[in-house]
């Protein structure tokens, strides 16, 4: 058990005050507790069961060095930039290149074209590239939106990002494009694109009907077809809702094996709640890490086991898992990592000395395991079982994660401050934690001072 109470700091989900908040356990659930003087009290659950919040917690590693480039005056979360309380380097940017949409999905984080048309031009494009290098980059680049495919320049912010040395660029797709237009995919690749980061909710349309308001099954399977054909790496990236896909979160692995080796890994969001919310979001709509854990085990019959997965090497072990699986040549998954629990006193051990930072652990995985790598010819004609295994493991392999994005009710600053994806912004040109950059109040209302978009 963790003690009954941990205190953290927190935002009022109403006005986005900063308040005192408290962990605490409620029978094997934990949950953020907060009292707003105005808006009063709020209970939110963060945690569901095992593997436990404690026991996940110990396998955290010490934090990165710190990278500031702001004063610390307002405290966290009104000084990103970063400022001097933030724990952990950039391991991800992600740059919103548009925010026009040829979807208009009920669940969007970019809020896509709510408040009229704004589209950088390739000079604002290439300033802010240039504020990424200043800050201590290039680091992995991940293009977005809006949908950043509705730009016919697309290519040419690729090719820009890979001319100032940006080692691995991402464009998250909703694949509408790449589906309908080969022809422009290849363009991406020829520019330099290493992969799509494409939505990817489930295996049915009345699923996509619900989270995307469109049939878009078809869709995917055409443009994984052409991502094969033009050999660019693909991550599946499942928005999960409680009741409407969790119950095929195992369905969704299998999917993705029959496309291995294109498809590198699967990526699960479990969903946060953005944008105007008269009433606050019920427990029963969310769904958390452990519960994530348990239904890829439960679904995949075993294939897959909860202990399969690390905590994410960053300051606060709670913001995500990962784990790392070969497909043999019985088509099945054999995983690479299990998670040890460790002794309370060993939660921040000393054994790390030597070790890459866990922002530049995460940055090295993308670059290394984030591409196309042609299968080798050698694995079928060794004799020798082992050989063709390791062989396989060159191409034949799946990364399956996961990542809890904060929003007001859960948000927890001391997580936040852990954070190492960052948003730049285009209009004050600092480096903004991914969860301070999207999150708003019941309201709609956003953070002020983090240079969103005009108009949001």
């Amino acid at each position: 058990m963790i003690e009954d109470k941990i205190i953290t700091r927190s935002l009022c989900p109403q006005c986005l005050r900063e308040i005192p908040a408290f962990k605490v356990t409620d029978g094997k659930d934990v949950f953020i507790e907060k009292i707003c003087p105005q808006h009063g009290y709020f209970k939110t659950v963060i945690w569901r069961g095992h593997p436990s919040y404690e026991e996940w917690g110990r396998g955290e590693n010490a934090p990165g060095p710190q990278h500031d480039l702001t004063r610390s005056e307002h405290g966290c979360p009104h000084d990103c930039g970063l400022c001097t309380q933030h724990k952990a380097r950039t391991c991800t940017v992600l740059m919103e290149v548009t925010n026009r949409c040829n979807l208009n999905c009920p669940v969007c984080f970019a809020s896509a074209e709510k408040t009229g048309i704004f589209e950088p031009d390739l000079d604002g494009i290439r300033a802010m590239l240039e504020a990424v290098v200043t800050s201590g980059g290039p680091y992995p680049l991940q293009i977005s939106g809006g949908e950043p495919t509705v730009r016919d320049d697309l290519a040419a912010i690729i090719s820009m990002a890979k001319k100032m040395g940006f080692p691995h660029v991402q464009v998250n797709t909703n694949a509408l494009r790449l589906a309908r237009e080969p022809d422009y995919l290849l363009e991406l690749r020829d520019a330099g694109l290493d992969m799509v980061y494409m939505q990817f909710d489930g295996v049915s349309d009345d699923v996509y009907r619900r989270t995307r308001g469109a049939d878009l099954v078809a869709v995917k399977e055409e443009a994984l077809k052409n991502c094969t054909a033009a050999k660019i790496a693909v991550q599946l990236v499942p928005t999960l809702i409680p009741g409407v896909n969790t119950h095929q979160t195992g369905a969704i692995i299998q999917y993705a094996k029959k496309w291995i080796p294109v498809v590198k890994g699967v990526h699960f969001q479990p969903v946060s709640y953005f944008g105007r919310y008269p009433t606050a979001p019920g427990d029963a709509q969310r769904v958390t890490l452990p519960e994530v854990l348990r239904d890829l085990e439960i679904q995949t019959a075993g294939e897959i086991k909860a202990v399969n997965f690390l905590p994410r090497r960053r300051s606060d072990s709670h913001c995500g898992f990962s784990g790392f699986f070969i497909l043999d040549e019985n088509n099945t998954l054999q995983p690479t990592t299990f998670f040890r629990l460790q002794e309370p006193s060993c939660s921040r051990c000393s054994d790390i000395q030597g070790r890459p930072d866990p922002s530049e652990h995460f940055r090295r995985f993308i670059q290394e395991r984030s591409v196309y790598v042609e299968p080798s010819m050698e694995d079928q004609r060794s004799q020798n079982e082992l050989e063709r295994f390791y062989q396989r493991a060159r191409s034949h392999y799946l990364s399956i994660s996961g990542m809890p994005f904060q929003d007001a009710w859960t948000i927890d600053l001391d997580r936040l401050q852990g954070c190492c994806i960052h948003v730049i912004s285009p209009v004050t040109r600092r480096l903004i934690p991914f969860c301070a950059y999207y999150l708003t109040g019941s309201n709609g209302q956003r953070l002020p001072g983090k240079g969103f978009l005009p108009g949001l």
